[in-house]
């Protein structure tokens, strides 16, 4: 779904400069027709570029956040076990911070306990430089196992409702879950990795 989302913002990003390439050739072939009025003209381009490059930075920043936030609210969760991960590409995001994309061989299971088979492509902060194996949640609607968005763990523990459905899991799995976080983008490793990168901090 990360794929997906960044060839929607870069088609959105070259509309808004096809957008503000127009607006200018337009000030200079009209330039007589305007002149009389540059102040309040001017103004409007300038606010006109302003107001586009907000909304595609906010879409380019936020629509995954977004999905995720409705797909938890909905209750649109699954449980899903990541076996690998393979190599994609870089990216930039609109505040040119780079990141990478990975795709996740996995397997989803739903809130019946079936099992599907899905590749999911994530984007990840430029630290991540290797897959780790276990068990996260994420976003699953039925039909579209390969359009699912991985839940940073803290969304899960903060909602009470989800208990219910995580002790589910629990017993049915016994998930040894891999610890999914934003730090400059997506983080997973293991919990052990975790706690030696706290201490190794706590030490510095």
């Amino acid at each position: 779904m990360q794929l997906k989302l960044y060839k929607r913002s870069t088609l959105f990003l070259t509309l808004v400069v096809l957008v503000d390439i127009a607006s200018i050739v337009a000030l200079i072939v009209f330039k007589d027709k305007w002149i009389s009025n540059k102040i309040p003209t001017i103004i409007a381009f300038v606010l006109l570029v302003f107001v586009l490059s907000t909304v595609y930075s906010y879409y380019d920043l936020n629509a995954d956040k977004i999905m995720i936030r409705k797909a938890v609210s909905n209750g649109d969760v699954a449980l899903a076990k990541i076996n690998n991960g393979t190599f994609v590409r870089f990216g930039r995001d609109a505040k040119l911070k780079n990141h990478v994309y990975w795709k996740l061989d996995a397997e989803i299971f739903d809130n019946d306990m079936k099992k599907f088979d899905a590749t999911i492509i994530e984007k990840f902060s430029t630290h991540q430089t290797q897959i780790p194996k276990g068990y996260v949640y994420v976003t699953y609607v039925e039909g579209k196992e390969n359009d699912c968005l991985i839940i940073p763990n803290v969304i899960i523990a903060s909602i009470p409702e989800y208990k219910v459905l995580v002790d589910d899991y629990e017993k049915a799995i016994k998930p040894k879950y891999l610890n999914a976080y934003i730090n400059d983008g997506l983080i997973l490793e293991t919990f052990e990795e975790t706690m030696k990168a706290q201490k190794q901090a706590e030490t510095e």
